[in-house]
This record gives structure tokens, C-alpha cells and sequence, in this order.
């Protein structure tokens, strides 16, 4: 079973456009806060750290994949929310402090809803279907290969990065 779904999101990670790409990374960041949170109620520290690097890492993949070249004046405003989500994961992290976490959380939601909106005015199919494959009750993560965004794409924002063709070479909890 976990090979067929590991299979499946494989197929729609290297299909899907870049504003899903966005989206299902913003999905997957919202998923780990989600489980930090849970690991911390349950005192899994150790679990809920694990959680919480990967939002991290999450969140530093797509600051870094913002196009400064595109529009410097935008793209400065769009890193400046992924650096306070960072900032919020880092400093909840250290402290344990759930209400930094929730303001990443109030941020990654808004993000969430926008580029939901962007990927249906680009005719990307999206519903629910995403969010239930992101759900909390599972236990363990499917590490997907997501490659980067290519350059050019309607938001003009994000783009490939210029020392990896081909691959981020990154994996994601989605």
C-alpha cells in the first residue's frame, strides 16, 4: 500500500504545474507545524523537532526559489512573509512556543488560500483531494522528490535555481 501511494504522489509531483508545486509545499509546511503541535501535547520532543525541521526546510526551499530577478521590489515583499514564517518556526521552536507556530500557521493558511486561488484562475484542478492525502492521522510521511519550479511561469515569481538544471535534489514530507 505504501508503495502504491508513494507511486502515485511520485506521478503527481512530476506532473503537476508550478502553482500546485507552491501550493502542495505549502501544504506540506502547514502539515508539520500541525504535527510539532501534536508531538508536543503528547511530549514526543524528539518527534515534534523532527516536525518542525521540516516546515523549516519547507519554508527555506521556497524563500529560496523566489525569481529576485523577475520584479526585485515584489519579490523582496514575498520573501520578507517566508523569512517571518521562518522566523516564527525558529523562535517557537527554541521556546516551545505554540503562539509563534499559530502566527506561522495564520500566515501559511493565507498563502495557502491565495495560491489555491492562483492555481484555479491557471485551470489547475484543486480540491480537497490534496488536503486529505496531507492528513494529520498519518503516521509515516512519504518522502516525495519535488523538482524546482521552472523559470518563467505566469506569477513570474518563482524560478529554477540556477545551480540545479534539473532537480532541487530535495525530498518533502507531503
Amino acid at each position: 500500500m505504501q508503495t502504491a501511494r508513494h507511486n502515485y504522489l511520485q506521478a503527481e509531483v512530476h506532473t503537476a504545474t508550478p502553482q500546485k508545486l507552491q501550493l502542495m509545499l505549502i501544504e506540506a509546511a502547514i502539515k508539520n507545524i500541525h504535527r510539532v503541535k501534536k508531538a508536543w501535547d503528547e511530549e514526543r520532543f524528539e518527534a515534534g523537532f523532527d516536525s518542525l525541521a521540516l516546515a523549516q526546510d519547507i519554508v527555506a526551499e521556497i524563500l529560496s526559489s523566489v525569481d529576485k530577478e523577475g520584479n526585485p521590489e515584489l519579490a523582496g515583499k514575498i520573501a520578507s512573509i517566508y523569512v517571518f514564517i521562518f522566523r516564527c518556526l525558529s523562535e517557537g521552536g527554541m521556546s516551545h512556543d505554540r503562539q509563534k507556530l499559530d502566527d506561522a500557521l495564520r500566515v501559511l493558511n493565507s498563502e495557502r488560500e491565495t495560491w489555491r486561488q492562483v492555481c484555479e484562475k491557471f485551470g489547475t484542478s484543486v480540491n480537497n483531494e490534496t488536503s486529505a492525502r496531507l492528513d494529520l492521522s498519518t503516521s509515516s510521511p512519504t518522502k516525495v522528490l519535488v523538482p524546482p519550479k521552472p523559470s518563467g511561469i505566469s506569477t513570474a515569481m518563482f524560478g529554477r535555481p540556477k545551480d540545479t538544471p534539473n532537480s532541487s535534489g530535495k525530498s518533502w514530507d507531503v
